[in-house]
C-alpha cells in the first residue's frame, strides 16, 4: 500500500436535503424548495383570484340582501370568516394548553413519580 492510499478519506454521501430528511421526501419534494416554484404559485393564486372577480360581472345570481350586489363581496365575506376562524384558534389553544412539565417526572420513569 503507498501513502496515498492510506490517507485517503472515505466517501462520504452526497448532501440532498436537510440532514435528518427521509430520502424520499427529498425525491418528491425538493422541486418545491425553489423561488420560481413559489413565484409561480402565487402568480397562479392572482390569476384565478382576478378570474373568479371578473366571473362575477359575467354571471348572474339572485341576491338575498342588497350587501350581497356588491362586488367581491363573497371573496371579502369568506376571507373575514377564514380569518375569524384562525383567530379563533389563539384563545382556544390558550385554554386548552397543558403546563410545560406536564409529562415530567421526578424518577424519568413513567409511573414511578410518587
Amino acid at each position: 500500500m503507498n501513502e496515498n492510499e492510506s490517507q485517503s478519506t472515505p466517501l462520504q454521501k452526497p448532501q440532498l436535503g436537510e440532514s435528518g430528511e427521509h430520502p424520499l421526501s427529498v425525491l418528491l419534494f425538493s422541486w418545491m424548495r425553489g423561488k420560481l416554484f413559489f413565484r409561480i404559485c402565487m402568480a397562479g393564486v392572482a390569476a384565478l383570484g382576478a378570474v373568479l372577480v371578473a366571473l362575477e360581472f359575467v354571471l348572474s345570481h339572485r341576491p338575498m340582501t342588497s350587501l350581497a350586489n356588491m362586488p367581491g363581496f363573497f371573496g371579502l365575506f369568506g376571507f373575514l370568516a377564514f380569518g375569524v376562524a384562525v383567530l379563533s384558534g389563539w384563545p382556544l389553544g390558550k385554554l386548552l394548553r397543558r403546563p410545560e412539565d406536564y409529562y415530567d417526572t421526578r424518577s424519568g420513569e413513567a409511573g414511578r413519580d410518587r
